[in-house]
């Protein structure tokens, strides 16, 4: 059988993305080739996001280049970087035969045929990528389904090229989101999660998110329920309520910040000031007593001063997320933020690593919480540190830990915490589980 390998970079919904690709190749025929050397088809799944991951994917085709005149048939970038440089693929790597946004999957057989003889490029926005066909989705996590409820961005934060690569929103109808799940449920997924660039901004009719959780959460095997990513502007207490109530969905929230200063996030256009989003959070706690909150922060944003870098600073201390993913600011091309005035490369190094070994700091101390309780784990697999498990609690925080006995990934156990960590947590089988 012909062989392909899908490399993905980026974010959940760039992962889901790239399974929806394995699929459709399986369909057609394909197997999963245990690594690259030995693929027919090569389909790079590509994140824009960062200037990062986008210099990864070009130093990546040029490694590729030396397969492509062995016995490589097809070689192909997908997702947001495809949708931003589009013909520049072309240009920049003349042997790419496919370039493919992430709204264009449907196309991929076409996109295939056509390589063969001459390259392909599929670049629209306005595909509805959203009705995957659930019956043939593979997935690649062992316990969570996730599912796209909605897809593009409507914002417009002066330093985001999601806009350009994703498009604007487009909400799925309720009907076929429920339909994904009961297919997950069927084959014997525990964990949903709802995905979206603003997922609570979901809106079908005249139903909204609230609403959304309401009746996923109500759907009979559903054992834990997520979501990502909120907009703080628009998350509804009403859902943070619903989240105390039931009980199968998870005390969890990642409910990114960007920045502690109000001058900045006016600059980065994100709709609202740091006294709303703290204001927001208290609300949140008061609602949902003991939730996991984690964020983004972007360091040194065009201008930042370092009174306001401090800022953000103190909004960790105050906030006390428990966990942060941190990122120098990347100018991507096209963006109002592009233009800004830049903070120096070795300010924004030395910021960056301040605000790191701050989280680091709170996390190992807030983490020490849970030493001596018992909770509730899904196990993923085994451990990386050999001779234990690794799972999660609800609140999607890592637990390795030992069990006498053998144990089924998706299975949950009573674990009891034993030691904790800045990132995860350690322990053994409770007795009697």
């Amino acid at each position: 059988m012909p062989k392909y390998f899908v490399k993905t970079w980026g974010c959940q919904m760039n992962v889901l993305d790239g399974d929806k690709i394995a699929s459709l190749l399986e369909e057609l025929g394909y197997e999963k080739a245990d690594k690259l050397e030995d693929a027919n088809v090569i389909l790079l799944n590509t994140c824009s996001v960062r200037e990062g991951p986008e210099d990864k994917v070009f130093a990546e085709l040029s490694r590729l280049k030396k397969l492509k005149k062995k016995n490589l048939e097809i070689l192909g970038v997908a997702g947001c970087v495809a949708q931003q440089e589009k013909n520049a693929v072309f240009e920049r790597a003349p042997y790419v035969d496919i370039v493919m946004g992430p709204r264009s999957l449907s196309h991929l057989p076409a996109l295939l045929r056509q390589a063969r003889d001459q390259r392909a490029m599929e670049t629209s926005d306005k595909e509805d990528s959203l009705l995957f066909p659930p019956e043939i989705l593979r997935r690649s996590h062992p316990t969570k389904a996730s599912v796209t409820v909605m897809e593009g961005c409507n914002k417009r934060c002066s330093y985001c090229i999601v806009p350009e690569t994703r498009g604007r929103e487009v909400c799925r109808p309720i009907g076929s989101i429920l339909e994904e799940i009961s297919v997950a449920v069927e084959r014997g997924y525990s964990e949903i999660e709802l995905l979206g660039q603003n997922v609570n901004c979901w809106k079908h009719g005249n139903e909204d998110f609230t609403d959304l959780l309401d009746k996923v959460s109500s759907v009979a095997g559903v054992k834990r329920l997520k979501f990502m990513t909120s907009h703080p502007k628009h998350f509804p207490l009403e859902a943070a309520k619903l989240m105390a109530e039931r009980e199968n969905i998870c005390n969890f929230l990642h409910l990114p910040l960007q920045a502690g200063s109000s001058r900045i996030l006016k600059l980065m256009r994100r709709q609202y000031d740091r006294k709303f989003y703290t204001d927001l959070v208290a609300g949140i706690k008061a609602a949902v007593p003991g939730i996991v909150l984690s964020t983004d922060i972007i360091v040194a944003f065009p201008s930042e001063t370092e009174d306001e870098f401090e800022e953000s600073l103190e909004c960790l201390l105050e906030i006390r997320f428990d966990s942060v993913f941190s990122f120098r600011y990347s100018p991507r091309p096209g963006t109002p933020a592009a233009e800004m005035e830049p903070v120096p490369e070795i300010v924004a190094r030395e910021r960056h690593q301040r605000l790191m070994a701050l989280q680091l700091g709170i996390q190992t101390h807030d983490h020490a919480r849970f030493v001596g309780n018992t909770v509730e784990v899904l196990v993923e697999g085994v451990s990386k540190r050999g001779g234990q498990y690794m799972g999660r609690i609800p609140e999607t925080i890592v637990v390795n830990f030992t069990s006498d006995k053998a144990l089924k990934v998706n299975s949950c156990h009573r674990v009891e915490i034993q030691k904790s960590h800045p990132h995860s947590l350690e322990g053994r089988l409770a007795d009697g589980a």
